[in-house]
């Protein structure tokens, strides 16, 4: 397999090196010019502008009495901030600089009177960047302001209307088909997925600068996840106070008479400690919810949730090239009766109280003709308790579940990290390298206690079938050691291509091996005039110990009795224990290939389409149960492959529209997750993944209305999504396996979420008042499925979505 993907790296190189040197010289591209114009009410004789690369300031100036500026740049795309005194500071994403060429850039600085940050550009800029070779879709913090979804308390739910993620029954987004814990999830540069779960965190979404998904020929920098990285960054703290506030009146329901529904309120606060050195930002957002199901009795039909999560960032200039970083994050929950539902009443329900920490610091210093060396430290720690309402055993009948619920656990686990980059000034060897390398190491902790009473099983007359027995094992804890290193170079032999090669190490102390991922990427600008751009790559990629199914191996065992009509055991008891055999376990291994292409095409639309398929093996996965101990093997091996077109066009500015279609393949050669929770009884079998949907449409924008009689700058803003539906398979009363996942699927999935905003000024204070129905068209969109063949309701779908109007209003600050 090695021979195959030297082989095909060396193919890539020969491919991209002989096309660009076929029709260009090696020689430096001589720079552009960056002409900036600031435009403001007031004098602007001390604004200044600063310009960076890669995180990494390049060049600085300071306005002329005329406003402008010109600054020489080396081709490529940068990042222009522009900051003074009484405004507020504006920021350009990806200004692209041709070699030769004068690019324009025109500001309009913002008095400081409201709480929003803009920038006014002449033209849409251009989301295609000819210097950025990763696979990435961005939404900007408007856009997770502006875009309407369901619960937009969570910011996770807006994931679902980003192109490639798909989003699970149970809540949980997929990353171009993998697991949870497949995918990296970083919080301002510091990693946030718990060590034995997915994305847990909770944040103000008001808080959130950008959310930026990397879907692959991303750099060395990151590993330890093969389906991807997401990557959430916060607002700075600046020289002028903001607040605002969001949903901080109540609602209320009509569900059996009138009564308190839910209070998510959210706040921000940020402004300077010292002016022009130390900033803070202070974010909220809480959660009180009722939820009363009309289908159970009175005094047995409500769940409650309490939430709080808060944020608290500091930035200080400690020199003007040393900039100090500080984040801490509290999330808290209490959950009375979680998962009640006409299918779960309130005795089989569970109460549920967590709680995650998060503590990290950064110094980032800038050295020698603008190179950067950074220090990180973090540390997070997360507990989560479930306690059932109830001693009784748990009774699973064809029409639904009786008694208590089986299973009670505590959970603790913790990922202390560290980390140092350095990120080198660009230096010429037959032409320019942007040379990064890098060290760190991760300590994660987990410590578990389970116990688990009996589970039966019942047909329709009531009488046992089947009963499961647990042998409980004392507390267990299981570690790991995980140090890397890595180099990238960020190679552009000449004007309009760029290869970016990089090489990671990883080591895991419970497995004990070491892992060397090769990655190679490159871009070229075919044409500049229309945009025209190609990508392509290949890399190897490694997930990390998957802490959470290592610990059913110390779990204790699972004994299994059937009996027959007479109420006599059909045979003996068949006992499940779950093992692993460390000393020839290795860590799971996907080849990642992709290609794209992205053009400007008439009318201003821009046009992405990408081609990215995963191939993996040495997969975890516990294999047949019936031979009595599953061992945990390296014998999975997940397929995906996709297609996906991207349309994007800005309608005027600031009002963005964008669709995007995927086709995919989402298969593994072991479908079926065994453990002592899982009660179906078969051997391993393949089949499409569990959130494997062919075909997914997902779009979203900002349309500004005409005015109609008193109805005047009200603006719409609409999301919606698509795709195939679910596979599931089917089970008999004895919870035996009947039809594998590729028998039946879910109906599709469908949601149009449309709402109008009107902002307006009221009693000295900016205000923005919007309605919005979401699932206007009422779809169901089943999340549970009747899937025991002896069943009376048989393939019956529940837990269905409604139509629901919303209203959200918000404090902006000050007019």
């Amino acid at each position: 397999m090695s021979s195959v993907i030297n082989v095909r790296l060396l193919v890539c190189v020969l491919l991209f090196c002989s096309f660009a040197f076929s029709t260009q010289k090696v020689v430096p591209a001589p720079p552009g010019v960056l002409q900036v114009r600031v435009i403001a009410h007031n004098a602007v004789l001390s604004t200044k502008i600063t310009v960076q690369r890669d995180n990494a300031t390049v060049a600085s100036a300071v306005v002329n009495t005329d406003g402008e500026a010109n600054i020489s740049l080396a081709p490529g795309s940068y990042k222009v901030m522009v900051q003074q005194e009484g405004f507020y500071p504006a920021t350009a994403e990806k200004v692209l600089i041709s070699s030769g060429q004068t690019t324009p850039l025109e500001v309009h600085l913002q008095e400081v009177r409201t709480h929003t940050e803009e920038i006014e550009v002449a033209a849409q800029a251009s989301p295609i960047d000819p210097q950025q070779t990763p696979a990435t879709q961005t939404l900007t913090g408007e856009d997770i302001t502006n875009i309407p979804y369901p619960s937009t308390r969570d910011y996770r739910n807006i994931l679902r209307f980003i192109p490639g993620i798909v989003v699970d029954n149970n809540g949980g987004p997929h990353v171009l088909g993998g697991l949870g814990q497949q995918t990296q999830d970083y919080l301002d540069g510091f990693e946030i997925s718990q060590p034995t779960g997915g994305l847990a965190l909770r944040l103000n979404p008001d808080s959130l600068r950008k959310i930026n998904v990397e879907t692959s020929r991303y750099s060395a920098q990151f590993g330890k996840g093969s389906a991807g990285l997401a990557s959430f960054e916060t607002y700075d703290g600046g020289n002028q106070f903001h607040f605002n506030a969001t949903d901080f009146v109540p609602t209320f329901q009509t569900t059996k008479g009138l009564h308190f529904n839910n209070w998510t309120p959210r706040a921000s606060f940020s402004g300077p400690i010292i002016h022009n050195k130390a900033w803070f930002l202070l974010s909220h957002e809480g959660e009180n919810d009722l939820t009363i199901i009309d289908e159970l009795p009175a005094g047995q039909d409500t769940g409650r949730v309490w939430r709080t999560a808060d944020l608290a960032k500091l930035r200080v200039n400690l020199s003007p090239s040393n900039v100090l970083m500080v984040d801490g994050v509290m999330d808290l929950f209490d959950g009375e009766h979680a998962g009640i539902s006409f299918f779960n009443p309130v005795n089989a329900t569970v109460n549920q109280k967590s709680a995650l920490h998060v503590l990290a610091a950064k110094d980032q210093i800038t050295f020698a003709k603008d190179s950067m060396v950074e220090f990180g430290f973090g540390f997070l720690r997360a507990h989560s308790t479930e306690v059932p309402l109830g001693t009784q055993p748990e009774f699973l009948t064809p029409d639904g579940i009786l008694g208590n619920f089986y299973r009670s656990q505590a959970n603790w686990s913790d990922r202390i990290q560290g980390f140092s980059n350095v990120f080198l000034h660009p230096l010429n060897w037959h032409g320019s390298h942007h040379l990064a390398f890098g060290t760190a190491v991760d300590r994660v902790d987990s410590y578990s206690f389970v116990a688990r009473k009996p589970l039966i099983i019942q047909d329709l007359s009531g009488a046992t079938v089947r009963e499961i027995l647990f042998d409980n094992a004392p507390a267990s804890r299981l570690h790991s050691v995980e140090p890397s290193a890595y180099v990238q170079d960020r190679w552009s032999p000449v004007q309009r291509l760029m290869i970016d090669a990089g090489l990671r190490w990883d080591a895991d102390t419970f497995i004990d091996r070491n892992m060397i991922s090769p990655r190679l990427a490159g871009t070229y600008l075919l044409h500049q005039a229309s945009e025209t751009k190609i990508s392509a790559g290949v890399g190897v990629y490694y997930d990390r110990t998957n802490l959470s199914m290592l610990s059913r191996t110390l779990q204790g065992s699972r004994s299994d009795l059937f009996f027959d009509d007479t109420g006599s055991l059909t045979h003996l008891p068949l006992v499940t224990s779950f093992a692993v055999d460390q000393d020839h376990l290795l860590m799971p291994r996907f080849t990642n290939w992709s290609a794209g292409i992205e053009r400007r095409m008439p009318a201003r639309i821009y046009a992405r389409l990408d081609y990215i398929s995963r191939s993996g093996e040495h997969g975890w996965g516990f294999e047949d149960q019936l031979s009595g101990t599953s061992v945990l093997r390296n014998s999975r091996e997940d397929r995906y492959h996709a297609v996906q077109l991207t349309l994007r066009r800005e309608i005027k500015h600031g009002y963005p529209v964008m669709v995007a279609y995927t086709r995919s393949y989402a298969h593994t050669n072991e479908v079926l997750d065994f453990g002592q929770d899982n009660p179906v009884f078969s051997n391993q079998l393949s089949g499409p993944l569990p959130w494997d949907a062919p075909n997914q449409i997902t779009s979203w924008g900002f349309l500004p209305l005409p005015s109609f009689w008193k109805f005047r700058n009200f603006d719409f803003a609409y999301s919606t999504t698509w795709h195939s539906g679910f596979p599931f398979f089917t089970v008999d009363q004895f919870q035996q396996l009947v039809d594998g996942p590729a028998a039946h699927r879910f109906p599709y999935y469908f949601t149009l979420n449309p709402a109008l905003e009107k902002k307006f000024n009221f009693h000295g204070y900016r205000w923005a008042l919007r309605a919005g129905i979401d699932n206007v068209t009422n779809s169901k969109n089943p999340a549970f499925v009747d899937n025991n063949i002896n069943s009376t309701t048989y393939l019956q779908f529940g837990t269905f979505s409604h139509r629901t109007f919303n209203a959200r209003i918000r404090l902006l600050g000050q007019q």
